[in-house]
């Protein structure tokens, strides 16, 4: 791939932030773009920087070459051969080692921002590092959160956006950025309609990276709200192994939030402010919307949490209860969900609540079972289950001790 043409153009209302990408093995080419209203054209510089997490994980799964013609940030260019190394490693076989070809990098700063920004999308993690820095939770002057960022084409392709159903979205966070007396950019990407891949599996924390540098003209520290805690790091495209990696020299991308548990996060922060309470927004199935069905898996998660702690009844962006069969709903059959249940648990004990417990400790085992038995074959599966038995008698017996 060749990345090349960058051009920043201001209209009357918009910068635009663009550049061409060259597929050589496909003889096509692209055109990449980030748009912001136009009051936030210093903000955007223009450099390569944005495109190139955009670019280099399709690059390596289509094991092409990568040239980059303008300028771009030397300290990402030394940190890409990491960066290629633990995608490579995490995901055998879908992604490679490619080569980067960059002749033109720079090594100052090409701006010198002051701000701090998060990444705000209305749910439980962008929610918690908002209210974290703000003036009332955060004691150090030099972390104090200045903008939040929401971006169309993100969550969902641009493309899905036909229907208007981002307006309420953008209503609310537009209220809640009033309230807290924060900047809010809303600005929109193609870089999903453009590279369709796994967007949660392998994709979501290059595509965050690149919005982020896009802006870094107006940013010194850009945070990235996690999803797990450092005791349990998954194979996660967004994560505190990778996201410092995209940093460039005017720029410091950092991932937020790892040190407390979502379960916690929405106990402890959220739950105190009734304004962030009733603005959640997690659910899977309202296409970029701003309802929560309150019957998916993350939406049934979370109000899980709430009941657990007493505010489901007045949190405004749920259904007040739970519907009859959740405990199916949870998904617990994959890493990921299996942890956030636990959490729940862990919730659950912690505030006595022994039908959670009871509930959620079937459901981890069901998960771990389900787990287990994936990929396998019933032969295989009858004799584990034989050899088990056939060990746990020979202890009893004595054999091995």
């Amino acid at each position: 791939m060749i990345i090349e043409s960058i051009k920043k153009n201001i209209t009357e209302d918009k910068v635009v932030l663009s550049c061409i990408v060259k597929f050589e093995k496909q003889e096509r080419e692209e055109s990449l773009f980030f748009s912001y209203p136009k009051q936030f054209a210093d903000y955007v510089t223009e450099t390569a920087d944005a495109f190139f997490p955009a670019i280099l994980i399709p690059a390596m799964e289509l094991k092409e070459r990568i040239k980059i013609i303008p300028p771009i940030s030397s300290k990402m260019m030394k940190n890409q051969f990491i960066i290629q190394d633990v995608f490579a490693t995490w995901f055998k076989g879908k992604f490679f080692h490619i080569d980067i070809e960059a002749a033109n990098q720079y090594t100052n700063p090409q701006s010198a921002p002051k701000g701090n920004a998060t990444f705000f999308s209305l749910g439980v993690d962008s929610m918690y590092s908002m209210l974290k820095y703000l003036p009332k939770n955060q004691k150090d002057a030099d972390k104090l959160l200045t903008s939040l960022i929401y971006m169309k084409g993100l969550e969902l392709p641009l493309s899905v956006y036909k229907k208007g159903q981002d307006k309420a979205v953008i209503d609310k966070i537009e209220e809640l950025a009033r309230h807290y007396q924060l900047e809010l950019i809303v600005g929109e990407t193609n870089i999903r309609d453009v590279f369709p891949l796994d967007w949660e599996e392998h994709y979501f924390g290059p595509g965050l990276a690149a919005t982020a540098l896009s802006l870094s003209g107006g940013f010194r520290n850009f945070n990235i709200p996690s999803s797990n805690t450092y005791s349990t790091l998954f194979h996660d495209p967004s994560s505190p192994l990778l996201d410092s990696l995209w940093s460039n020299e005017s720029t410091f991308l950092f991932h937020d939030g790892s040190e407390t548990e979502r379960a916690e996060k929405l106990a402890g922060l959220i739950a105190s402010d009734p304004l962030a309470l009733n603005s959640l927004r997690v659910c899977i199935d309202n296409e970029g919307g701003i309802h929560n069905c309150g019957k998916c898996w993350k939406c049934v998660r979370t109000m899980i949490t709430l009941d657990i702690i007493g505010k489901l009844k007045e949190c405004t962006s749920f259904p007040d209860k739970l519907p009859k069969s959740y405990s199916i709903l949870l998904r617990t059959f994959n890493d990921d969900s299996w942890e956030f249940t636990s959490e729940n648990l862990r919730l659950a004990q912690k505030h006595n609540r022994r039908d959670y417990e009871k509930t959620l400790r079937r459901e981890l085992r069901v998960g771990r079972l389900d787990m287990f038995r994936e990929g396998k074959s019933m032969r295989y599966l009858l004799n584990e289950l034989v050899h088990y038995f056939y060990v746990k008698a020979a202890r009893k017996l004595g054999f091995f001790s």
